[in-house]
């Protein structure tokens, strides 16, 4: 007994254009808030965030976005600087 396939809901708001979108508004300014940006892109603030946070992996420090995972040579810099 095995069940037929059935269609996923549809992935938009994570899309490729979406995330073009948010990279574009937050490329002019990364202190704009997920509001400012979800009226610019016309996107809910809810897609924005997780475009912001799980897609491109930024989360909010001191007012900006900056990446979340550090690079191999953030990494180097801070073991040298330790």
């Amino acid at each position: 007994m095995e069940d037929e396939p059935r269609p996923d809901r549809p992935v938009t708001a994570c899309g490729a254009a979406n995330i073009s979108k948010v990279l574009v508004s937050l490329s002019d300014d990364r202190r704009k808030t997920c509001e400012e940006i979800s009226t610019e892109t016309s996107m809910s603030r809810t897609s924005v965030f997780r475009v912001l946070t799980n897609k491109l992996n930024k989360e909010k420090k001191f007012s900006k976005w900056v990446p979340h995972l550090l690079t191999d040579e953030q990494k180097e810099s801070r073991v040298n600087f330790s």
